[in-house]
């Protein structure tokens, strides 16, 4: 099958754009003539026949396109577009399903599949689909390519960010109302405002040009990118117990087993290109000992005193995102680029145990200090912040969370309701869980 003219096909968008209904039949019957089941000729005869009302003319074009090419998902997309047209629910879901089986990267098939899904009663997995349709249209670039598309398109956009909007407000004020309830609103003011991008209202901005935490910025918190080791006394706990912690370390590096690569991320995943020369680098290891909240007991067991040391310490604490403990291991020449954590309600807490001489530092808003073995360095990763190791030989530092001291016990409370709700909702509707992240 030869390829049409492109010059025909410039004719045929031109006049479908223009309204010149007989003219775009003549031009289509010439393309279809030399590429017999061309999609893209099909496809645009199939919208321009639904957009003009006539629904079952528009599924025509679609299936006879799909009889040259059955997993076709453009013409998939377009006849489930058509039978959503003619309320024929059942028929459309099936034919927007396998437009998303073909090409998982189709939107607008999400789209119209959210719709669909919630005119057919299937409220809850028409979030889920309008949630990943979101978050493939912003992968992809269609959603920005869409600011001044097709008003049909853009109409869909907005039911499905409005939709997605409520059901997550909704998620989040259930999972506050208790603690709202107990404690009164104004004890809540800071988190509310917090949160107030996830309930439909404007999010507060930092002041500092540098903070710029990815998900969640807390109001109201001290401009405090480097926190003072002093601050915090509990530390020496575990500072006293650096040669334990280091002997467990070095039998961890004796073999490696565990150590993995501290970025992993797909190559299309939009921080992708700042991590390009580190994503699935040994480079940048780590072992983790806490991920996610969870405690990793294959490595947990081989670091009993670590382990023990880490948990007399008041760490932050969120169902399914903390405590976050690790031995951060970096090779020489290894640079971490510049980049931000995801709220400024934690501090994140660096133990050096290796430090090789002249090793390099820690940048936090572009103020650098140097690890010293065995003092704790304290600070804000909402800031812009980076590392390098200059010296020959290998860096590790262990890794922990704290909750910023500046919160109270009810915000603190409230905040790992609220993130941990978020991370449910989204995980549940088939999203990725906005909290978390690749690394340090």
């Amino acid at each position: 099958m030869s390829a049409p003219d492109p010059q025909l096909l410039a004719r045929l968008r031109d006049a479908l754009n223009a309204g010149r209904d007989d003219e775009a039949k003549a031009v289509a019957e010439i393309i279809l003539a030399q590429s017999p089941g061309h999609a893209p000729t099909l496809a645009a005869l199939s919208l321009r026949a639904r957009l003009r009302g006539d629904a079952e003319r528009a599924k025509l074009h679609a299936r006879n396109g799909l009889g040259h090419d059955p997993r076709s998902s453009l013409l998939l997309f377009h006849l489930g577009a058509a039978h959503e047209a003619t309320g024929e629910w059942v028929e459309a879901e099936s034919s927007l399903r396998s437009a998303i089986d073909a090409d998982p990267d189709n939107a607008l098939a999400r789209l119209w599949l959210g719709s669909v899904l919630q005119q057919g009663g299937k409220r809850g997995q028409a979030v889920s689909a309008w949630l990943q349709a979101l978050a493939c249209a912003e992968r992809t670039g269609f959603l920005r390519a869409m600011a001044n598309g097709p008003g049909e398109v853009r109409q869909r956009i907005g039911t499905a960010q409005v939709a997605v909007q409520a059901a997550r407000s909704a998620a989040l004020g259930e999972a506050l109302r208790p603690l709202r309830e107990r404690h009164g609103g104004g004890a809540l003011d800071r988190v509310a405002r917090a949160f107030a991008a996830h309930l439909g209202g404007e999010a507060p901005q930092p002041t500092h040009p540098l903070q710029q935490p990815s998900f969640l910025f807390v109001p109201g918190l001290p401009d405090k990118p480097w926190w003072e080791r002093g601050d915090f006394p509990f530390l020496a706990s575990i500072e006293a117990q650096t040669d334990a912690i280091r002997e467990e370390l070095l039998a961890v590096l004796a073999d490696e087993d565990g150590l993995a690569p501290y970025v992993d991320m797909p190559d299309d995943a939009p921080a992708a290109p700042m991590w390009r020369t580190l994503n699935r680098s040994p480079s940048w290891s780590g072992y983790h000992l806490y991920r996610h909240g969870e405690r990793i007991e294959a490595h947990a067991r081989r670091c009993p005193r670590t382990m023990a040391a880490l948990d007399a310490l008041p760490l932050l604490r969120i169902p399914g995102h903390g405590p976050e403990a690790l031995f951060s291991v970096l090779r020489p020449g290894t640079h971490i680029p510049p980049h931000t954590g995801v709220m400024n309600g934690r501090l994140t807490v660096h133990l050096p145990l290796i430090v090789p001489p002249d090793c390099g530092a820690l940048a936090v808003a572009r103020e650098p200090r140097a690890w010293t073995e065995g003092e704790c360095l304290v600070f804000d990763d909402s800031y812009v912040h980076e590392a390098w190791n200059r010296s020959a030989h290998t860096r590790v530092v262990l890794i922990f969370d704290l909750w910023n001291p500046d919160l109270t016990a009810v915000e603190r409370e409230a905040l790992a309701a609220g993130i941990a709700a978020i991370g449910d909702f989204h995980r549940r509707h088939g999203g990725t869980d906005p909290m978390r992240e690749d690394g340090h």
